[in-house]
């Protein structure tokens, strides 16, 4: 049963969303073979407590659904992506235009017939080209006209071989043959440096429905910077993967890129200079859970974890297929309705507000069904896309993903850290593949070049809540909870640095359509801690120390101080704040859509304005002033707290945060 859905936009795109294939069982989409990958069955989208408040995220508005960029061919026949055949059959993620990873082993992989003899050269497409190789037991000058690799496939029919690391360079000629008569070739090939962007529907918010979205686009001309979109799909779909392919930026091109991404990616190709290709492996899908993008195996291993998995294991128990198709058939039906409505009055209304549209056709119908083959059922994404591009060869990953996890936001923490581990793992298990394959000893050498976990970049959340929970005054303060967890992750786990946004997001809109700013602060993150650019600023305000003091710098339970007059001195006890990365420490507005304009004191704010709450040994929360007091220092105060014993800033899920640094940098939230 083929399907066609979009997002709340009005572009349909022929994705599918339709019933039930059992894990490893063959069915159709479309007119080609698709399967859910062997060992997932019965996973799915965990539905929330009907006693916890959560918010379906959804898709990006305006996001492609299938994941292909557009136009998928140029129509020129030559131009067209070598796929091969059951014999021989590189990974979906080759193609022309690919840009491979520099100063790192190059892997190279795919599916075949056991047996067979596979062959990988990269040459240089002038034969007055030469490559510079890299790694260990090169010379700095150490050039040559190509390098090959030669394994064997293995018996479950899976193949990989590792080009020896070279430096960025091309244009670039990859051949895979198999001395049989079937020989690929995919030219224009760049070295370069490979990021994986990941995440859910923040990260595929793409860029011609970002901001300054013409301007961007018109001047996105750029033959070093590229992108391969991952085919966003709930079972392995061969012919969303036979159409992916890489795309070189340009304004044909980048309108289906991820808007953070791209903002990434060409800040990054001007902080590492002209001649270093930048490419990109797109890969998320908007309202996805964490837990969409792990491991059957590893979600076991956990209570939160098994506890995403018993959720989608009722929500689907004792259903069959035909109910499955029924269930999606009639919200197919109702979504087209709502959906085409929308469309036409955005296009006869062009100005038209979400508000206006939601108030006459009510909101938009998602998600879709839960089925044991959705897309955003726990272990999905992970089996028909992470694992369908790795191990391709990347610099590291870029993260942005948490808000369709606010129910269980007391989970995060911990799937944050085992998800980082599985996704280093995927890769690491190159070098364990490539010796089960056959590969040869001369490989050995270049596993050893890199012995570090592969960098991974997270985007704190940013600023949001929904009008009607801010007009009742029931923030539940979760995204404060998965923002902390993000932090933290940056601060304990080897190679992991966050980058914070809470100076961004929009009221009442969960995509919001500033992607330069994150995109821009991850790519300066990335040129500060992977490439050794000391001299771009990364870190806002930090917590270095707190001290409590109780009223007139007593302590709980004394007596009121005497002031030298006789007066009592009754001013209320402070948190003494100090913060490192703390130069020109600065209040600078108070929330999104306010900063930069010079408003307010910069070294004060009252308790409505400054972020900052105290609290004593009752447990209870109050806004308190913040002042300013010296160089790197804050003191924090409130009248109903004499004596606090707590503090935190800027911990509602929308609401004052006004600290920066002279680098224009904002403080991360904090609880102390």
């Amino acid at each position: 049963m083929k399907h066609t859905t979009s997002s709340p936009t009005g572009e349909p795109d022929g994705t599918d969303v339709s019933g039930r294939i059992d894990g490893g069982t063959a069915g159709t989409i479309g007119d080609r073979t698709t399967r859910v990958p062997d060992g997932n069955p019965g996973d799915g989208t965990a539905e929330p407590d009907d006693t916890v408040r959560t918010v379906a995220t959804g898709p990006a508005p305006g996001a492609a659904m299938s994941g292909l960029a557009e136009p998928a061919s140029d129509g020129d026949p030559a131009d067209a992506k070598p796929l091969g055949g059951p014999e021989l059959r590189p990974a979906a993620v080759f193609s022309h235009d690919m840009v491979l990873q520099r100063r790192r082993p190059i892997p190279v992989f795919g599916t075949g017939t056991p047996g067979r003899t596979v062959v990988v050269t990269l040459r240089a497409s002038d034969s007055s080209a030469e490559i510079a190789l890299a790694g260990a037991g090169a010379t700095p000058h150490t050039t040559t006209d190509s390098v090959t690799r030669i394994t064997v496939i293995s018996t479950d029919g899976r193949w990989i071989v590792r080009l020896p690391a070279v430096e960025a360079g091309g244009p670039y000629e990859l051949t895979v043959t198999d001395r049989s008569g079937v020989t690929l070739v995919y030219r224009n090939v760049a070295v370069g440096e490979v990021w994986l962007a990941g995440g859910q529907s923040n990260m595929e918010l793409e860029l011609r429905n970002a901001d300054d979205a013409d301007a961007v686009i018109a001047a996105s001309a750029d033959p070093l910077l590229r992108f391969y979109n991952t085919p966003k799909t709930g079972v392995i779909d061969e012919d969303a993967e036979d159409h992916a392919r890489w795309h070189v930026a340009g304004p044909a091109s980048v309108g289906t890129m991820s808007a953070v991404a791209y903002h990434f990616a060409r800040r990054l190709r001007r902080g590492l200079g002209p001649g270093i290709a930048v490419g990109i492996v797109d890969c998320y899908i908007g309202g996805t859970s964490i837990s969409a993008w792990m491991s059957r195996r590893t979600l076991e291993s956990c209570e939160a974890g098994r506890g995403y998995l018993a959720r989608f294991d009722a929500a689907i128990a004792g259903r069959t297929d035909e109910q499955f198709a029924a269930e999606t058939t009639a919200w197919q039906t109702k979504f087209d309705a709502w959906n085409a409505a929308v469309g036409a009055a955005r296009a006869a209304e062009p100005d038209i507000t979400w508000d206006t549209l939601n108030e006459r056709y009510g909101a938009c119908p998602w998600p879709p069904p839960v089925t044991p083959t959705s897309q955003y059922r726990p272990t999905g994404p992970y089996g028909t896309m992470v694992e369908r591009v790795a191990p391709y060869g990347i610099a590291g990953f870029l993260w942005y993903q948490g808000e369709e996890d606010e129910a269980h936001c007391d989970s995060y923490r911990t799937l944050l850290g085992l998800f980082i581990d599985e996704w280093r793992g995927l890769w690491r298990c190159a070098d364990q593949a490539s010796t089960h394959a056959g590969v040869s000893d001369g490989d050995a050498a270049d596993r050893d070049a890199d012995g570090g976990p592969l960098p991974f970049l997270i985007v704190q959340l940013p600023q949001w809540i929904d009008k009607t929970t801010a007009a009742a005054g029931a923030d539940p303060r979760h995204w404060p909870v998965i923002r902390e967890a993000q932090w933290d992750a940056g601060r304990t786990i080897d190679g992991v640095y966050t980058v914070t946004t809470i100076d961004c997001g929009e009221f009442d809109n969960i995509h919001p359509t500033d992607k330069r700013t994150p995109g821009e602060r991850l790519a300066d993150c990335a040129l500060h801690r992977v490439y050794g650019r000391y001299d771009i600023p990364v870190d806002g305000p930090q917590v270095a120390s707190v001290e409590f003091v109780g009223r007139a710098g007593e302590h709980d339970g004394d007596e009121p101080a005497i002031r030298p007059d006789g007066t009592v001195d009754d001013a209320p006890g402070a948190a003494i704040i100090r913060f490192s990365h703390a130069d020109g420490l600065r209040f600078d507005g108070t929330v999104p859509g306010t900063y930069r304009r010079d408003v307010g004191d910069p070294l004060h704010r009252d308790a409505d304005a400054s972020g900052f709450e105290l609290s004593g040994a009752d447990g209870v929360w109050h806004p308190a002033d913040a002042a300013i007091v010296a160089d790197g220092t804050i003191r924090v105060r409130c009248d109903d707290v004499p004596f606090p014993v707590a503090v935190r800033y800027a911990w509602r899920s929308w609401g004052p945060a006004p600290l920066f640094n002279v680098a224009g940098l904002p403080a991360p939230p904090f609880r102390r």
